[in-house]
């Protein structure tokens, strides 16, 4: 399952009616941003590939509300598609090799890049593009940004940027292809950038026109108008109508392997132009969204000064690939049902939210994974609840859900601080999400630390410590031991791996973290302030304390100090970002200090290994021993300790044994250590998916499992 919720943090989640939802309580097709520079959600690229198996048509709308014309009919499988603006090119070079090399290191950059192919005087030559801009300025602060770089400026072989941009000349206007294709030749052998222009006449006809340069100043646009005038003194040169609808046609080869395999590439008309794309068969698969495939039609636009891309669906349609996106296959009807309806008026709830787009693919609305993600379960489910919304006595309610409550939804004065009616704190049956898990050891390895290791690669040996532990051994070589008990090579590495045989002390045991119930750290005092200053709190001096100051209905953390000052966010759920993307705000803390013999705060006495060297000063046979799960230290006598090595088991002598003076560990900043143990996965708002499936399989229908979540409200098909 996706664990997803509609709310997440680092966004106010303000339920603001947005523009044209008040009164709209159904909706055809929805509108939905996979591309855009927006103020709410932005992800761009200068350049979009897609996809359809069985081609694609290309339609231009000039207006909003207007019908699309059919322009183009593609029979390849790929098109790319940009907007036509400034750009600079980085590279201009017969060897592909150096063109590709370039590129691939632009790539990984803020801006992209993309690699287009022209035939200049009989020759090939391929240029490598870099962004996309709405000023020649912007792209002059592109280049040179990218050009610090030591590797990109010495893959350009010292070549200058040159500046591109949406000013062209027209040649010559021609009513069908061929003959333009056979005035763009000329051109081409004299040396000149022309590009097959597709635009409509007066009448609304549909021409095709030579338009020679793609300059960024008037002064490139004179010097192209010199050569055009060389290399073909007899055609009258007018300045190309920019400010109608045009789509450029050009040869993209970014994705070949050695520069002879292209795509067609189209850069449409900056302004109010839409280019809508239309798939000969169902599903456009989008290369820059991970290659996902998308029901319905794709348009672009330019919005912000950049390229959006929109896919435009029938909104049930839409629905089958959100309810697949948030639940699994194998979930009850009754919860895929309820999920349906409340995706459906969080939809439409949302009106132009975007302004060109009511929603995005992102958990910012709710997640849309595409035709990929579609179940025949999901698509039974929304097509059973059919136009359905739920609404109260003020018309549609935003209905807001999350992954995994942990047992109790929360009250809105926990997430953004402010009352709203249909929205209350719940019991919520979502240990379902933690059954069939797997148990971890919390095991403490020689060297004192203390980790959790995977049931399936521990055996316990059948010896027992002094207290009743068991000694456990690996099963096989390179274990890894982490510092919670789940799987997350980025958040949660190895931070040991036990040889094959050796022995741990297994001091308890938990299951693996999950939607329910979870452990994160521990985390050192530094580490906390770090997650707090990457969310502009800042803490002075060492973190010597944190501690939960209040909390909510449901017990979710509405305010935290740290060293005694209130952590301040901006709304209460804001506390999971400033902690480092904790899954929820239902949680403890434990404050632990370090207790070994080789952290900067030692607590407790260091034990040299077989054949050390070291000795000890004591003069005492006896010692105090911190044990874990311990908050008090213990007298022993040394005769009663037990070492435990790679080898086994073995009694120290006290020449072994070095007695280590105790620090406070609330003083240092480096010592403490923060572990968060909570429940619950997401805001917590509203509908629980886990809740809801757990609901379903108490036999309820879906909806008394919506009523259960949201007061007061009804379900209607409008």
């Amino acid at each position: 399952m996706i664990t997803t919720a509609a709310l997440t943090f680092g966004t106010y989640p303000a339920l603001v009616p947005h523009a044209n939802a008040e009164g709209i309580k159904h909706l055809d097709q929805i509108r939905v941003a996979l591309l855009i520079d927006s103020s709410k959600y932005k992800k761009v690229e200068p350049v979009v590939t897609l996809t359809a198996s069985g081609g694609l048509d290309i339609a231009v709308r000039t207006s909003a509300g207007t019908a699309a014309k059919p322009w183009a009919s593609i029979p390849d499988a790929s098109i790319r598609l940009s907007i036509d603006q400034y750009s600079v090119i980085m590279l201009e070079t017969v060897d592909y090799t150096a063109a590709k090399a370039l590129y691939a290191k632009l790539a990984a950059m803020p801006e992209d890049s993309y690699v287009l192919s022209r035939v200049k005087q009989g020759r090939t030559v391929y240029q490598v593009y870099y962004g996309s801009f709405p000023s020649k300025e912007e792209a002059e602060g592109a280049a040179a940004q990218a050009l610090k770089d030591t590797t990109v400026s010495a893959l350009t072989k010292s070549a200058l940027p040159v500046f591109k941009g949406p000013l062209h000349w027209n040649v010559g206007t021609f009513a069908d292809e061929a003959s333009a294709l056979q005035q763009l030749l000329v051109f081409n052998q004299a040396g000149l950038e022309a590009d097959i222009a597709l635009q409509e006449d007066a009448a609304g006809k549909l021409t095709y026109s030579v338009w020679v340069g793609n300059e960024a100043t008037t002064g490139q646009l004179e010097a192209v108008k010199q050569a055009a005038l060389r290399a073909a003194p007899n055609l009258p040169l007018q300045p190309a109508n920019t400010k109608s609808s045009y789509l450029l046609r050009r040869s993209d080869v970014t994705a070949s392997s050695n520069g002879s395999a292209s795509v067609l590439h189209y850069a449409a008309a900056a302004g109010d132009q839409k280019t809508v794309i239309h798939p000969k068969s169902q599903g456009i698969a989008i290369k820059e969204r991970a290659n996902l495939s998308y029901r319905g039609d794709m348009e672009i636009s330019t919005y912000h000064g950049k390229l959006a891309l929109v896919n435009e669906v029938p909104m049930e349609q839409y629905l089958y690939a959100v309810v697949g996106s948030e639940l699994s296959s194998g979930w009850p009807t009754e919860a895929l049902k309820a999920q349906a309806v409340a995706a459906r008026t969080f939809a439409i709830k949302q009106g132009n939210k975007y302004e060109i787009a009511q929603v995005t693919d992102t958990t910012l609305d709710q997640v849309y994974f595409g035709i990929q993600k579609e179940f025949a379960a999901g698509i039974q489910a929304v097509d059973a609840t059919k136009d359905e919304v739920l609404s109260d006595k003020n018309g549609l309610i935003s209905p807001v859900f999350s992954s995994n409550s942990g047992g109790m939804t929360a009250d809105p004065s926990e997430v953004w601080g402010n009352p709203l009616a249909y929205l209350r704190s719940v019991p919520s049956p979502d240990d379902g999400a933690e059954k069939g898990k797997a148990i971890w050891y919390r095991i403490q390895l020689t060297d004192g630390r203390m980790g959790y290791v995977h049931s399936m690669y521990l055996k316990d040996t059948g010896q027992k410590g002094k207290e009743g532990a068991s000694y456990y051994e690996a099963t096989e070589q390179g274990v890894n031991v982490r510092t919670a008990p789940y799987v997350d090579n980025t958040a949660n590495p190895s931070i040991a791996q036990l040889s094959n045989k050796e022995k741990v002390l297994v001091l308890g045991q938990e299951k693996e973290s999950n939607a329910y119930s979870w452990i994160r750290g521990p985390y050192t005092s530094n580490e906390i302030k770090s997650k707090l200053a990457a969310a502009n709190v800042v803490v002075s001096g060492d973190l010597q304390s944190l501690e939960i100051s209040k909390r909510g209905p449901s017990g979710r953390v509405t305010e935290l100090k740290a060293n005694g000052v209130v952590v301040k966010v901006p709304y209460p759920d804001a506390l999971r970002a400033a902690l480092g993307g904790l899954p929820s705000t239902r949680f403890e803390i434990v404050q632990a200090g370090s207790y070994t013999g080789n952290t900067p705060n030692p607590i407790g006495l260091a034990i040299a290994g077989a054949g050390s060297s070291e000795t000890s000063n004591a003069g005492s046979d006896s010692v105090y021993v911190l044990s874990g799960g311990q908050s008090q230290p213990t007298a022993l006598k040394i005769t009663d300790l037990t070492a435990l090595g790679t080898a086994g088991q073995s009694k120290p002598t006290s020449s072994q044994v070095t007695p280590v003076t105790p620090s406070n560990p609330q003083t240092s900043g480096q010592g403490n250590q923060f572990i968060f143990r909570g429940t619950g996965f997401g805001h917590g708002l509203g509908m629980s998916q886990w809740g809801a499936r757990g609901y379903a399989e108490l036999g309820y229908d879906y909806k008394k499992i919506l009523q259960s979540y949201y007061a007061g409200v009804n379900i209607t098909k409008e």
